[in-house]
């Protein structure tokens, strides 16, 4: 089926924290991930492509709606998306496009479409209302304590199966199962076809044999160095998150083999779904973005999930192709937005962009032309009455923390981020620059006063959760699941051997815990 030239079908991957680097064609050697790398050199990599918010829910509803978490009023993962915001999904409708979600877009509330007219398959219980752990613990069972910030997620780390890899799977049938039906179908327009996958956001824990496939080939001297002296902000918060001091090197060790493990366990995920757009002869016809909502630290600075504006959090893996239309196997590095993406969709399918939208499109960096596109990027974090920002534009990265000392990297010179320049007396013009460019339409006292009513609010709110249970707005993906969805709690498929046995069994030579 063909939709014409300027009106191409959209095909939209999204993972949950995935970190930009660890991608083969971003370089890495180890890495395992095919499908993407085929992606990318099928089409364009964005280098330096930014995430507005590293957490999932405000990072994704801006995403969504082009606007920054600061004009939505979301700071939280269960901020709620009033369903009078429009969305670019309510556009491309509009625009005559059908619209479909598969699986997580980690909507809060009783609104799971926001614009979408069909849904092949809910999202993981746990983010549809406030405080609704008790739903998590259907999924992950005694791994139910792993996907927040805790040094829990780490030394539960290990080889074995959870109910994220069987929600991701289910989510590749239902995909597969309705490209192979679209082929057939003359439906007589274009769609828009999202599919949003947990992996590889914890429980840091890899199917058997992914883990496997890498715990052989990373070693304890492919562990990121702690690092030196943290600003107060990122050392109080590795304090509470229970990384300072360091987590045991083995636990260290494993996160590390599954997370690679569950970045290849995505990338099957995805070459399932292409497969099945190629085998449905749609794949001339389609444009395909891959992205993620937010990184994964690892490690690096001894922080580990989200949450902070270092570039393991806060940079994102962003993979465009085009058949035809976009030249392929090129690396572009201008600084581009999550919030870009959506502006740009409707750009590329000839629909007006979003009242209001703060995203802009970057079809003219497509085609290989980046004169007058604006190198500034942003990302907010805010914590109840402690709201920061981070701009980065050119190769410069700002991090402004009200009430405490700015940084500021140089990130072509330093992409460690291990050098802050804050205090040298030659950047005078440069903080400058970029302090008036932070504040620019947003107001630190304003987001510190409603963020710390949006706590007292959220306390309310998940009170009536607990006690009414509301059932979920989409059905269940599963009835019942099985046990071997939650058999991992830390060990070697084989078994009987300890975390530190298994680290040095399977190193096979090469520097290891101990």
């Amino acid at each position: 089926m063909s939709t014409g030239a300027n009106r191409p079908n959209i095909l939209f991957i999204m993972s949950d924290q995935h970190h930009a680097g660890i991608l083969g064609c971003a370089g890495d050697a180890v890495a395992h991930t095919p499908a993407l790398d085929g992606l990318a050199a099928a089409g364009v990599r964005f280098t330096n492509a930014y995430c507005p918010f590293p957490l999932c829910g405000p990072s994704r509803m801006s995403f969504m709606t082009c606007r920054h978490p600061h004009e939505l009023g979301l700071w939280d993962n269960d901020g709620e998306l009033h369903t009078d915001i429009p969305t670019m999904v309510h556009s491309f409708l509009a625009g005559g496009y059908d619209t479909i979600l598969s699986g997580r877009m980690h909507f809060a509330g009783h609104d799971q479409r926001h614009g979408f007219a069909a849904r092949l398959l809910g999202d993981v219980p746990e983010s549809v209302y406030i405080s609704a752990g008790w739903k998590l613990q259907r999924v992950l069972g005694d791994l139910a304590d792993t996907p927040g910030m805790s040094l829990t997620g780490l030394t539960k780390s290990g080889p074995g199966r959870t109910g994220y890899h069987a929600y991701d799977e289910a989510v590749t049938r239902v995909t597969v199962d309705w490209l192979r039906e679209r082929g057939h179908a003359n439906a007589g327009k274009p769609f828009f076809l999202t599919v949003g996958y947990a992996s590889p956001h914890c429980p840091f824990v890899a199917p058997p044999e992914d883990f496997e496939r890498f715990a052989g080939r990373i070693g304890a001297g492919d562990l990121p160095a702690p690092g030196g002296a943290l600003h107060p902000v990122n050392a109080d918060r590795r304090k509470r998150f229970q990384t300072d001091p360091p987590p045991p090197l083995d636990a260290q060790w494993r996160t590390r083999v599954a997370y690679y493990g569950l970045c290849a366990f995505l990338d099957r995920q995805v070459e399932a779904v292409l497969g099945a757009l190629r085998d449905a002869g749609l794949t001339e016809d389609t444009l395909l973005v891959y992205t993620s909502d937010h990184g994964e630290m690892l490690g690096e600075h001894g922080m580990w999930w989200k949450s902070t504006f270092y570039d393991g959090a806060c940079r994102v893996p962003l993979l465009v192709s085009w058949p035809g239309r976009i030249e392929g196997g090129r690396a572009i590095g201008r600084n581009v937005s999550l919030m870009d993406i959506g502006t740009t969709f409707l750009d590329l399918a000839g629909i007006e962009p979003l009242p209001g939208a703060s995203g802009r499109s970057f079809r003219s960096l497509l085609s290989g032309k980046s004169e007058g596109w604006d190198d500034a990027v942003f990302a907010e974090y805010a914590e109840p009455g402690r709201p920061s920002r981070m701009v980065r534009r050119g190769p410069w990265k700002y991090n402004y923390y009200p009430g405490s000392r700015p940084e500021l990297f140089n990130l072509e010179d330093d992409p460690g981020e291990s050098n802050d320049l804050w205090d040298d007396p030659q950047l005078a013009a440069v903080r400058g620059e970029l302090h008036e460019i932070v504040l620019q339409g947003w107001d630190p006292d304003r987001v510190a006063e409603r963020t710390r009513r949006r706590e007292k609010e959220r306390a309310l709110i998940a009170n009536w959760v607990r006690a009414t249970n509301p059932p979920e707005p989409d059905p269940l993906w599963f009835d019942r699941p099985p046990e071997n969805w939650v058999d991992n709690s830390g060990r070697c498929p084989a078994g009987g051997i300890s975390n530190i046995e298994c680290s040095i069994t399977k190193s096979k030579g090469r520097a290891k815990p101990t």
